[in-house]
């Protein structure tokens, strides 16, 4: 894989990347997607050098080539447009993949990073992710990490997704959950309006009590009180 990275940081020619390289990519993305070194690339392609998607030694060793006779194109521009090239289909495959890449820690975290850095409208991610919310998949680890994760990202869009297509009544349920109550708490630091405090209200109407007992729970209710 670091071998298609320098591919990716040197070759001035987009064009013939994407028709050799990422157009190869984008058609074995399942197989991609389960492979350690597969993740890492498509990370390097979507986010780039963020030291929190690319280790720094791998970034420096990649420094070096930077400095090589050939390449003459500004480094961002030949950047964005290999990101252009790839990222709609990996958008895509989040979308339709959502429930097997929650399954694992190391698949989910693609989520995330395709969520902050693939640009354009990731909006059907978060659809097709709130659709694979219930009481149980809150409990999930790799479910509870990426809304953390994203909620930090888009905190305010996916927090009125959130509320506006899914009831009062089901967002209630999550609290009974340590982690779904962590959730529903972050979304309610994140959104404003009608639709929060409709919530609010119906979580004040049915009381800490009804709720399973949890930390989750207890610092919901602690922040309803302020």
């Amino acid at each position: 894989y670091l071998v298609l990275c320098a591919v990716f940081d040197t070759i001035d020619d987009t064009v013939m990347v994407r028709k050799m390289v990422l157009n190869e990519i984008q058609s074995e993305l399942d197989g991609i997607v389960m492979s350690v070194s597969g993740r890492k690339l498509l990370k390097y392609l979507i986010a780039g050098r963020e030291s929190s998607q690319t280790h720094s030694q791998v970034i420096e060793s990649l420094k070096v080539g930077e400095d090589n006779a050939i390449s003459k194109k500004d480094p961002e521009v030949r950047r964005q447009e290999i990101l252009k090239s790839v990222s709609p289909a990996v958008v895509q495959y989040c979308v339709e993949n959502v429930e097997s890449l929650l399954l694992d820690n190391s698949t989910a975290s693609l989520i995330p990073m395709v969520v902050e850095h693939a640009g354009g409208e990731v909006s059907e991610i978060l659809t097709a992710l709130i659709s694979y919310l219930n009481t149980e998949t809150m409990e999930s680890y790799p479910v509870h990490f990426t809304l953390k994760k994203i909620l930090k990202i888009e905190g305010n869009k996916l927090g009125e997704m959130m509320i506006g297509q899914v009831d009062n009544e089901t967002l209630c349920g999550w609290v009974n959950s340590n982690r779904g109550a962590w959730t529903v708490l972050r979304v309610l630091e994140c959104v404003e309006g009608e639709g929060r405090e409709g919530l609010v209200a119906a979580l004040k109407n049915a009381g800490v009590d009804s709720f399973t007992e949890s930390a989750g729970r207890d610092a919901l209710f602690e922040f309803l009180d302020k």
